[in-house]
């Protein structure tokens, strides 16, 4: 049988910059995300980044953490620029240049489980979940393609799940074709990609493993040789969802030191209080487009919703939940 590749989903650079002011993409800032760091910018919050390894970009700085290098590559540090964008996605620091991530307070530690080339054999990804298992962070994000069910990387997922570290994935970039492994594993939060407009990316996986969607397209974030890129592709959705729940733990870790109660420990538990703030969009209802929705970033965290980007009003919503009935 022919042996597997891992790689990342494809996705478009669409150009590279570099910046002396700081910029808010429109995934920062049409979300309201800088309304909720008063409460949280996500301190005291780590992830595991399984990617094309570690950056050493100034406006991410000490919010990398050398983890471990998996892959044959002879550096440990990121050659491709994915990994790069995606960390900086989830903790760019808010410092007045640059750009600024969902969280940018959090850590995130490098691990590097694909090439320079964006590829890798599954065997180096299930040495980075073992080290994740070992390592224990808050969140694990994983931006990685694979074709078909690898039953030994699901037992390590699964283990995650136990020990109520919750696995973020990027559901591929097939459209039609379906979402991608590691993404269609009931115990991961699989992430499409929505655009700027409200509307779901063409590109992005369709599906019933789907959960939630989140910006993936003209992505402003960090990038090599410390410049900056806009990027597409639910590997963009997937760190952003990351920095999202990195800001929800963060907010409920401290009321537990204020308060001696958290609620929100178990991926059950986060689960429901990510249901509890998520907009329904597309069909009515759980859909192979949208998952769940969207979450109203604003709303988890400090209690007052945001606007609804571009949402059909309900008749027409119904009419498609209809339709959508009879095609099956």
């Amino acid at each position: 049988m022919k042996k597997q590749s891992c790689k990342i989903p494809s996705y478009e650079v669409e150009h590279t910059v570099s910046t002396l002011s700081q910029t808010q993409c429109w995934s920062i800032r049409n979300t309201k995300i800088p309304k909720t760091w008063d409460v949280t910018k996500g301190e005291g919050m780590t992830a595991v980044v399984i990617d094309t390894g570690h950056t050493d970009h100034i406006d991410i700085g000490d919010n990398a953490i050398k983890g471990k290098n998996f892959t044959n590559s002879k550096t440990i540090y990121d050659l491709n620029g994915h990994q790069t964008h995606c960390t900086g996605i989830i903790c760019a620091k808010d410092n007045h240049f640059g750009v600024v991530g969902v969280a940018p307070k959090a850590k995130c530690i490098s691990v590097k489980a694909l090439g320079d080339n964006g590829a890798g054999d599954p065997k180096w990804i299930e040495d980075a979940l073992d080290y994740a298992i070992v390592v224990k962070p808050d969140i694990v994000s994983m931006s990685v393609g694979i074709p078909i069910d690898i039953p030994s990387i699901h037992k390590r997922i699964k283990k995650l799940y136990e020990m109520n570290i919750p696995v973020v994935c990027a559901a591929g970039n097939s459209g039609n074709r379906g979402v991608d492994y590691p993404a269609k594993y009931p115990e991961t939060f699989a992430i499409a990609a929505f655009d700027k407009n409200g509307n779901i990316a063409d590109f992005s996986a369709r599906g019933p493993e789907l959960n939630w969607a989140a910006p993936g397209v003209e992505i402003y974030s960090t990038y090599l040789n410390n410049s900056y890129a806009k990027l597409k592709g639910t590997s963009m959705a997937c760190p952003w969802v990351a920095g999202i729940i990195l800001l929800m733990l963060s907010k409920h870790k401290k009321q537990a030191i204020k308060e001696g109660k958290n609620d929100c420990q178990t991926i059950e538990e986060i689960k429901e209080h990510l249901l509890k703030y998520t907009i329904d969009k597309g069909a009515i209802g759980r859909n192979n487009d949208w998952g769940f929705g969207m979450i109203d970033v604003k709303k988890l965290i400090t209690g007052k919703s945001m606007p609804i980007l571009n949402r059909p009003p309900i008749w027409r919503r119904f009419i498609k939940w209809i339709k959508n009935i009879f095609k099956k």
